[in-house]
């Protein structure tokens, strides 16, 4: 069962967790691209579907009704109920598509007798506008696909960790590459949020750095944990995995670069789409996970009073890529191993979305 087309879950609660889906693909790419301007959510929609078509036309379908004209609704609607009748999926633009042909048609059986078709040419052209409507946004040309053409020495995405695994590969600046996959729960029921996991691969050390970013939606201001009753369990569960065994201590031997603390764990709240046509704006605070699991017992997170142990989106970002927060550097196989014992990859109540920049040391050195 699709969990974004279940109608047994309220909307408005997928709603929220598509939402939080494509902050985590906007955060992914925003540290990716270290560019000055973050992706467009346009942008960062257009990348589910090349993770999955279906998921991308769910996510649209809940996110945002502002490309839909009327004749591209008809069809939809349409295509739902033949769907429903005929018991198999139809597509909206299989209809718009055998329509077009039938006006088609129509115009060469009569051609001879040159009637008057310019009412049946401009239906015609309103079809070719909605199929360009049904098709997938643009992606800006900075991020290029190469699923077919770039394959590492070292498949990270191995069956190791994974056994289906899906993914893709998009080109970055100087010489590097990010890989993403895009993971749910198999029961619907379970999905509560988001989860993102970052990761920096080295390929020459054979090292990886990761942060783990869990999304949950503020209600007015706030998040509190009468409506949020997993987030105290995911919260503590991120607290196990990584601050209780020791990715979050410094280690023994380290250089003499300054760098805060090595938090990898974060709750990542985002805000909440009152409906489709909401604008999608989020507030983009970062809180470190042992922060946010000292009000457990309170009533719930509020923005005012989180100045003090939060940071921005911006400031996180560029912390993260210049080694000052996020975990230190560690072996692939120690991480691997890591992600096996505590099931890191496997989903269990969230959906995931797991990027991986492949980098090089001569980057590293020159970002340094």
């Amino acid at each position: 069962m699709n969990f974004f087309d279940n109608n047994s879950i309220e909307e408005e609660h997928r709603r929220d967790v598509a939402f939080q889906a494509l902050v985590a693909m906007r955060d992914a790419l925003s540290i990716a691209t270290r560019a000055q301007q973050p992706p467009t959510y346009e942008q960062s929609l257009r990348m589910y579907h090349d993770l999955d078509p279906e998921i991308y036309q769910e996510f649209d379908n809940l996110l945002s009704e502002k490309n839909d004209n009327d004749i591209v609704k008809l069809y939809k609607e349409e295509a739902k109920l033949e769907s429903i009748s005929h018991r198999t999926k139809i597509e909206p633009s299989d209809l718009i598509e055998k329509e077009i042909k039938r006006y088609n048609n129509l115009k060469l059986e009569t051609e001879a007798q040159k009637g008057d078709t310019k009412h049946i040419d401009r239906k015609i052209a309103q079809l070719y506008s909605a199929l360009e409507n049904l098709k997938p946004r643009y992606i800006t040309e900075n991020a290029i696909l190469m699923q077919d053409t770039f394959h590492v020495e070292r498949d990270y995405c191995g069956e190791k960790i994974l056994s289906d695994c899906k993914f893709v590969d998009y080109a970055l600046p100087r010489n590097r590459f990010l890989r993403i996959r895009f993971l749910h729960p198999d029961h619907a029921e379970q999905v509560t949020g988001a989860d993102l996991i970052y990761e920096q691969v080295n390929l020459e050390t054979n090292q990886i750095r990761f942060v783990f970013l869990q999304y949950k939606t503020w209600s007015e201001n706030a998040i509190y944990f009468s409506q949020h009753k997993n987030l105290t369990p995911q919260l503590e569960k991120l607290q196990q995995t990584l601050c209780n065994n020791g990715y979050c201590q410094h280690p023994e031997t380290i250089d003499n670069n300054y760098r805060f603390p090595y938090c990898c764990g974060f709750l990542r709240p985002t805000d909440k789409l009152q409906h489709k046509k909401s604008k999608m704006i989020s507030s983009g605070l970062h809180i470190p996970v042992c922060e946010a699991l000292k009000s457990k017992d309170e009533v719930g997170l509020f923005k005012k009073d989180l100045k003090h142990f939060c940071i921005s989106h911006k400031i996180f970002e560029e912390m993260f890529n210049l080694n000052l927060l996020g975990s230190r550097w560690l072996d692939v196989s120690e991480v691997e191993k890591f992600y096996k014992d505590k099931s890191i990859i496997e989903p269990y109540d969230t959906v995931k979305l797991h990027a991986k920049e492949i980098i090089s040391s001569k980057y590293i050195d020159e970002f340094e």
